[in-house]
């Protein structure tokens, strides 16, 4: 932990120095409030130990403008002061400070006060988190309702669509039928007449036929508009799989504990994050047969969601993922590979932390993993990652068939 010490009193400073350094924190010093302001936006300081009585820029001034300014943390603030009035602490506090020592002050309850400001920082750090969470939660929940209307609205289109799609399927191949009957009447009539003795008017209007045949290449479109109405029936049935996927995945307070097929809900989650994947990887699937598993599906389909996402995210060209499961020993175990830029050891050890995340600033929340890991645990599973780096991750989850709450 940081701590700034902020005093215009060089022998003061270099004790609050010492005293700050032999408690095992890292000091970071100032003689002037205006140095201390450009220490704060620089260092990031947890706790500021400020002089109340400065030249320039004092100390009740520099605890206006900390709490004026909105830092990314809560700053701990102890004021000290040789000031003994009776309104002066009130004085302080009100400025911001969170604490108020009076000089000359003991070393010993120096160092309590610090211990009981780290305390609080904690807490307050606890809090944010916590409260992190919390917002995390409720804006799963949130997308939860938007996907579950969106898809809702896709499905009332798609339906007719393919429907339709389906009459038409059978009206072309009526079309088709009546067609190759006018061809086959075509051909009889040019075999019934030899050359030169059919009526001019017929043969000019046969010979136009013909002709047109040849410039719209019958055949061909006979042949295509069949693959075509082929391929948006299977479109139409593939958007029906992702909205029937996205409300099983996020339709909010249907969550509930529920015998699940993992594997099924693996295709699910993959029916979601397709669009994520599909231009980076190669998923190869190779699923066991497996019992029926006790769980919350769509907490454990959010854990396959956040693994295949970061997996895709890792690809700096064109990969593979790997996803396996089998049964074993009362556990369903599922192991997710990736061929991305791996983890670094260093890093290895945090990938489960709260707001721990390697992405560049606006493009992860850190909670992903953290959230992984809580919900397995939720389960009374285990959740373990193995990297290197150059060559790819491993995500191996095991989950208990019968869920013991």
């Amino acid at each position: 932990m940081k701590i700034l010490i902020v005093e215009d009193n060089p022998v003061t400073l270099a004790l609050l120095q010492k005293i700050v350094e032999q408690s095992g924190y890292e000091a970071v010093l100032a003689d002037n409030g205006q140095k201390a302001w450009e220490k704060i936006q620089k260092t990031a300081p947890a706790m500021i130990i400020t002089d109340w009585l400065m030249p320039g820029m004092n100390g009740l001034e520099l605890c206006k403008k900390v709490r004026t300014f909105e830092l990314a943390d809560y700053v701990y603030i102890i004021l000290l002061t040789a000031r003994d009035g009776a309104g002066d602490a009130v004085e302080g506090l009100k400025a911001g400070a969170d604490d108020y020592i009076r000089k000359p002050f003991d070393h010993a309850e120096l160092k309590a006060r610090i211990r009981v400001g780290e305390r609080i920082i904690q807490l307050k750090d606890e809090q944010n988190k916590a409260n992190a969470q919390l917002l995390q939660s409720e804006k799963m929940a949130s997308i939860g309702q938007l996907a579950a209307g969106v898809a809702h609205e896709i499905n009332n289109p798609t339906g007719f669509v393919s429907s339709n799609l389906k009459t038409m399927d059978d009206y072309t191949g009526d079309i088709c039928e009546l067609i190759n009957k006018y061809k086959n009447i075509q051909k009889a009539m040019e075999e019934s007449w030899p050359d030169g003795t059919m009526p001019a008017a017929l043969s000019a209007q046969l010979k136009e036929i013909s002709d047109y045949k040849e410039e719209i290449d019958l055949d061909y479109i006979l042949e295509d508009i069949q693959d075509l109405i082929g391929d948006c029936r299977e479109g139409t049935g593939r958007i029906k799989k992702i909205v029937i996927a996205l409300k099983d995945f996020a339709h909010p307070g249907k969550d509930k504990l529920q015998k699940t097929d993992i594997n099924k809900g693996i295709e699910q989650t993959l029916n979601v994050v397709n669009n994520e994947i599909k231009y980076i990887a190669t998923v190869n699937k190779e699923f066991g047969d497996l019992p029926i598993v006790e769980c919350y599906p769509q907490q454990i389909n959010q854990v396959f969601m956040n693994i295949l996402v970061n997996a895709a995210q890792a690809m700096e060209e064109r990969g593979v993922i790997n996803i396996s499961t089998k049964a074993e020993n009362g556990f369903v175990e599922i192991k997710i590979s990736d061929t991305g830029t791996g983890i670094s050891e260093e890093n290895l050890s945090k990938i489960f932390d709260p707001f721990f995340t390697t992405k560049e600033v606006g493009k992860g929340t850190g909670l992903g993993m953290n959230i992984a890991y809580n919900i397995i645990e939720k389960h009374n599973g285990a959740i373990d990652v193995q990297s290197t780096v150059g060559k790819g991750t491993i995500f191996t989850i095991k989950l208990p068939i019968i869920f013991n709450s």
